[in-house]
């Protein structure tokens, strides 16, 4: 089987007749490597210690940017391997790179390039404006009191459909939640019966305020605990040791951003800008591969808007997992000429990420084929490149 057939590192060994197959572009899709716990009132919840990192709140950590260097390296490997890129320093009309201004964005792509492309001259381009990229700013835009009406009834009816009251239980106990600060001050002290409530606001990311949103936050600090490779008896304080232990409280964090990203209202709404670039780049643009480098709201939101069929990460616990990647690939039939999509969700697993071990083409990322609605697949994983760019006309116009 020729190594173009599936993305090489997939090792497959699969059997096809496709070798006349050969990828003319690649746009790589990417969250941010392990990063510090986002918000800055954990002490709230729990009179338990929480770890002290040595980085900023939302920055990039040591870590994150090691693992984040290797994925760099494991996909220049790939790309020159499949003849899609030179063994030299590519130019920009062969590697292009934008981020997202937050610095573990930008601190993630410059770790990404750095290992891929180590000594190379390589720009990552971002907005010089001072106020948040619109590219990857997750906020409502659409200003209409229809639209918010429905994007409210949309999540609301999702959030009414969780059923999460074993999730809330052990996680209460996890954090001793009735002895925290947030229970003897604000008398909010019941993760299973203390109210949620929706926000749709143009200009402002859609939000949930409530107890989903304070489980979604500290189940953050623990993902990110986690993959950063504290001690298994330091990670929620020893409390989450097994698969269905996670699994378990895994089921807050993943009902939040369905809530918040996973309206289909609301994604293409947040996902429209992106998915414009997107466009832009693959089609009239067309460098030989793109890195776009930005957050789990652009994965999630990009993914519900583009249809894709549900999917689970083997090994993983988040959807959405820190430096993961969404691989567009567009592939070429020497002999008919005809295009063909490919998309491929490429990531560590969680034991990849807490080990810390460089990858390779014998310990590579681990995959996840993806499937559009609309744009059917073959016993290969491709799907005609013209119904793809007829989802995205769809979404976008």
């Amino acid at each position: 089987m020729s190594s173009s057939i599936i993305l090489i590192f997939l090792l497959t060994f699969q059997v096809c007749s496709c070798q006349n197959l050969k990828i003319e572009q690649v746009l790589i899709l990417s969250r941010h490597n392990v990063r510090t716990p986002l918000s800055q009132n954990l002490h709230e919840f729990t009179p338990k210690p929480w770890p002290n990192w040595k980085e900023k709140s939302g920055y990039l950590t040591a870590k994150g940017a090691l693992l984040e260097g290797f994925m760099g390296e494991f996909f220049s490997s790939w790309l020159i391997q499949e003849g899609v890129l030179a063994k030299k320093c590519p130019d920009e009309k062969s590697f292009y790179v934008y981020a997202n201004i937050a610095q573990r964005t930008m601190a993630s792509a410059d770790a990404f390039i750095s290992k891929a492309f180590p000594l190379c001259n390589i720009t990552i381009h971002h907005t010089t404006a001072a106020q948040k990229d619109p590219i990857f700013n997750p906020v409502i835009h659409n200003a209409s009191k229809t639209f918010k009406i429905e994007a409210v009834e949309q999540m609301q009816t999702l959030l009414n459909s969780f059923h999460f009251q074993t999730s809330e239980e052990c996680l209460e106990n996890i954090l001793d939640y009735k002895a925290s600060n947030y229970c003897l001050t604000k008398q909010k002290c019941d993760l299973v019966n203390d109210k949620n409530k929706i926000f749709v606001n143009v200009g402002f990311k859609p939000n949930v305020e409530g107890p989903l949103k304070v489980s979604k936050s500290v189940i953050d600090s623990f993902i990110m605990e986690n993959y950063e490779g504290l001690p298994i008896d330091e990670v929620a304080w020893g409390r989450l040791k097994t698969n269905d232990d996670w699994n378990l409280i895994m089921e807050l964090s993943k009902g939040y951003h369905n809530v918040i990203f996973n309206t289909s209202i609301v994604a293409e709404d947040l996902a429209r800008p992106l998915l414009t670039f997107i466009k832009d780049l693959l089609i009239n643009r067309q460098y030989k591969v793109t890195l776009l480098m930005g957050h789990d709201a652009n994965i999630y939101t990009v993914l519900k808007s583009l249809r894709v069929k549900p999917y689970v990460l083997n090994d993983q616990y988040e959807k959405a997992p820190a430096g993961g990647k969404i691989v567009f690939q567009k592939w070429m039939d020497n002999i008919s000429s005809e295009r063909y999509l490919r998309i491929d969700y490429v990531y560590q697993t969680t034991k990849q990420m807490r080990e810390g071990k460089s990858l390779s083409m014998i310990n590579p990322p681990d995959f996840m084929l993806l499937e559009l609605e609309g744009c059917e697949i073959d016993a290969n994983g491709f799907c005609p490149w013209n119904d793809f760019v007829n989802i995205l006309n769809s979404i976008i116009g």
